[in-house]
């Protein structure tokens, strides 16, 4: 599991971005369909999380999936 602190996410629209600790590229995205211990609004900015990384092909970029916080 990676970790990395949320940059942003709209609870309205059900995705956001978390920023990898390694900082090795972009911000990765979120959707609400990935979170597992948590619900959109706890990912606040600045809320620390784990997370597993997945690739889009229609997009051709990483995305975060099985985000959950760290306690």
């Amino acid at each position: 599991m990676l970790t990395g602190t949320v940059v942003s996410y709209c609870v309205e629209k059900g995705w956001g971005f978390i920023r990898p600790d390694d900082r090795s590229g972009d911000d990765l995205f979120v959707h609400m369909s990935e979170l597992r211990n948590c619900i959109g609004a706890d990912l606040v900015p600045g809320t620390r999380v784990t997370f597993d990384l997945r690739f889009n092909k229609r997009r051709s970029k990483y995305r975060a999936a099985e985000v959950r916080l760290i306690d």
